[in-house]
């Protein structure tokens, strides 16, 4: 009786979760996290009129480097050049110093052929203190006014170039006298200009300009810069402090070694540890381990943690079970605000996002952002790349206090992304969106190359091997039965890059693939692409057709220009013959079906207009004619093409099927992105009275 009660339970709490919890699409549920991040960053500092800051030094007092601490640190501050530099006029070759007024004066007066155009008199080498060097020239001046010939001095590349001397002339230019007292300049006369080979003073930074500015990432070369200006103090923005919990009766600390059966070691916070200094953009909080059954225990060290972290991390606690508690502490204990707490993605479903207000001391109160992620150790890490790691970077960098909520979330930072080629079939996941783990290798091709993306293997939310050699999360639609059930080898699909750190990655969120697509590709239409490159009957590639275009580029272009909001591209195929492409048609599942020509002899395009035509049940004048204008004005020779454009009725659906040439791809698409959902709306309307049409007719 009491298993029975417990499963009852459970079913009521499942079936309860549901109403309180909607499942939230990972593009909305991303959104909310930016959106409070950027509301509490706005409470914060209209409180104090500015951010939280450090002061940080390149070297300590007695001169010892502490370079690595400033690394990935952002500037608070503007810093300014109090001295330029370089601080002095400083040759850029091995040559000598002279005046350029002598240059033309010189040698036209005695001709080019005269055997000396200068006297020697002095070395100056990088290091040597200036005015020694400008004393031992300007002594031989006086000899100078004898009429002897104009003085140089030979200088080595960095040394300084003294006053009255204003051009170098570089060694390969000069011939020596044997006593090597006397020297010629043996290039063109006229041809040593004032400032020649020499770095002036503050050319590189004048006084009183911005070196860097407030918001800049610190990276190595900042060091170097802020070294020559001769600045050691740095004010940079505070790190936010990230509590990580681990919750779980089965867990143990981590240098334990489970001996009893039902224990595993604590790897989640480890892990999540070494993620967050790994990303240098905040300072983790190690909050240990707690178990289910001590709420007041556990309810104490929330709240201390509270008063320590501007963002508090836990792992397990979150699903249906009796003892998932996580939610209905922070809830009941601290008044936590749940913005979501189930998510429409494989691993990580149970993740949720709450903000608790903080009572501050002599202030209104501060928000505390909670993430509490999935026990298992995968979806951790997932979530964590998805939600935390925006989060952070947003609240170390801070936002644009000028402009609207909305422009600071959609100027956000989110996860770089790339587009992959799958390697092998992969199997949709008919429940949810999946953030599959990859490894990318990258192969260089004629158009710029192509990434393909393998499985980890075994992908259970468990299985921590599934993230070792992972280099991304490749984001797969769920399946669909009856339409697709397999992501399949050579389609493309985006991939979240992991790794990185602070300001060195990462896209804005209104150029993210990952968010502008909402995951439910059913919204979407699916575009397939069937690329003829012109065989003879046996399927051989004839002389007179160029090249074909690459399969992988030509689905990135069609993509590109159809835009990845509205439109899911699938993998391009390759056809030879006219059989090979009636083959596909009928075999092909997609809302549209792109029938590009590469670089094909005329008559072959009609040829193959005309297999085309036999399978469309009505032809899209509209669209075809759309088309044309298009890709004409892309390339003008492309209006003698024989666009078609109809519906198609196969596989108890209707669908689109347009013939386009290769040439002027991104004209006729773009012409035509705006009409092909609506056509598609009414051609499936009409589908559904396809026979009554006909009688109609």
């Amino acid at each position: 009786r009491e298993l029975r009660e417990a499963a009852k339970r459970t079913m009521m709490a499942a079936a309860a979760a549901d109403a309180v919890h909607p499942m939230v699409p990972v593009p909305d549920a991303l959104l909310t996290v930016l959106r409070e991040t950027a509301r509490s960053i706005l409470v914060e500092e209209e409180e104090s009129s500015s951010p939280k800051t450090a002061t940080l030094r390149l070297h300590s007092e007695d001169g010892t480097p502490q370079y690595q601490c400033i690394m990935g640190r952002i500037l608070a501050e503007d810093v300014t050049v109090n001295d330029p530099y370089p601080p002095f006029d400083a040759s850029i070759m091995d040559g000598y110093c002279v005046q350029s007024c002598d240059d033309l004066s010189t040698r036209s007066s005695k001709g080019t052929d005269s055997e000396w155009t200068h006297q020697i008199v002095g070395q100056i080498y990088a290091g040597d203190d200036v005015d020694e060097s400008s004393s031992s020239s300007s002594s031989s001046k006086e000899e100078n006014k004898q009429g002897a010939l104009p003085s140089a001095a030979y200088v080595t590349t960095g040394a300084v170039v003294p006053s009255p001397y204003d051009a170098v002339v570089p060694i390969e230019d000069i011939t020596v006298s044997p006593d090597g007292k006397y020297l010629r300049v043996k290039s063109e006369p006229g041809s040593t200009s004032s400032g020649k080979w020499i770095r002036k003073v503050g050319c590189d930074m004048a006084a009183g300009t911005v070196a860097l500015s407030a918001g800049t990432v610190l990276q190595p070369p900042h060091v170097g810069i802020l070294i020559q200006i001769g600045v050691n103090e740095l004010v940079v923005r505070d790190l936010p402090k990230v509590g990580v919990l681990s919750t779980g009766n089965e867990i143990l600390p981590s240098h334990h070694h489970p001996s009893a059966s039902g224990k595993i070691p604590d790897v989640n916070r480890p892990i999540l540890l070494s993620t967050l200094s790994s990303w240098g953009n905040c300072t983790p909080v190690d909050l240990g381990i707690e178990t289910d059954d001590d709420i007041n225990e556990l309810t104490n060290n929330l709240r201390s943690a509270m008063d320590r972290c501007d963002v508090i991390v836990t792992t397990g606690g979150i699903s249906m079970g009796e003892k998932d508690v996580m939610e209905d502490v922070f809830v009941e204990q601290f008044g936590a605000t749940v913005h979501f707490g189930r998510i429409h993605m494989k691993p990580g479903k149970p993740t949720t996002f709450m903000t608790i207000k903080v009572p501050a001391i002599g202030r209104r109160s501060r928000t505390c952002l909670i993430f509490c992620l999935p026990g298992n150790p995968v979806s951790g890490i997932v979530c964590s790349h998805l939600f935390v790691r925006p989060c952070l970077d947003m609240l170390v960098k801070g936002v644009d206090t000028s402009t609207s909520l909305h422009d600071i979330v959609q100027n956000a930072t989110v996860q770089e992304e790339i587009v992959a080629t799958l390697t092998k079939d992969v199997k949709l996941d008919v429940e949810r969106p999946e953030y599959r783990r990859v490894s990318l290798t990258y192969v260089p091709g004629a158009n710029g190359g192509q990434f393909l993306a393998s499985s980890t293997g075994v992908q259970r939310s468990s299985r921590l091997m599934s993230m070792n050699g992972a280099d991304g999360l490749m984001l797969l639609p769920k399946g669909e039965p009856g339409r697709k059930l397999v992501a399949k080898e050579g389609e493309i699909y985006p991939v979240m890059l992991l790794g990185g750190s602070v300001g060195t990655v990462g896209v804005m969120v209104r150029d993210s693939i990952h968010i502008s697509q909402s995951l439910n590709s059913e919204d979407k239409v699916s575009v397939a692409i069937v690329n003829v490159v012109v065989g003879d009957d046996h399927g051989k590639m004839l002389d007179m057709v160029v090249e074909a275009p690459d399969t992988t580029e030509l689905s990135r272009r069609a993509a590109v220009a159809l835009g990845s909001d509205r439109f899911n591209v699938l993998a391009t195929v390759k056809v030879l013959t006219c059989a090979e492409l009636m083959t596909e048609l009928a075999s092909l599942e997609s809302d549209v079906i792109l029938v590009v020509f590469a670089g094909t002899p005329f008559q072959e395009n009609l040829r193959y207009a005309s297999t085309v035509r036999t399978f469309i049940d009505k032809e899209a004048d509209a669209i075809s004619l759309q088309a044309r204008k298009g890709a004409a004005e892309q390339h003008p020779t492309a209006a003698l093409f024989e666009f078609t454009a109809g519906f198609v009725h196969q596989n108890q659906t209707q669908c689109m099927l347009l013939l386009l040439p290769e040439e002027g791809l991104e004209g006729s698409l773009q012409a035509v992105r705006g009409l092909l959902p609506h056509a598609l709306e009414v051609g499936k309307g009409a589908s559904a009275h396809h026979h009554h049409h006909h009688h109609a007719q």
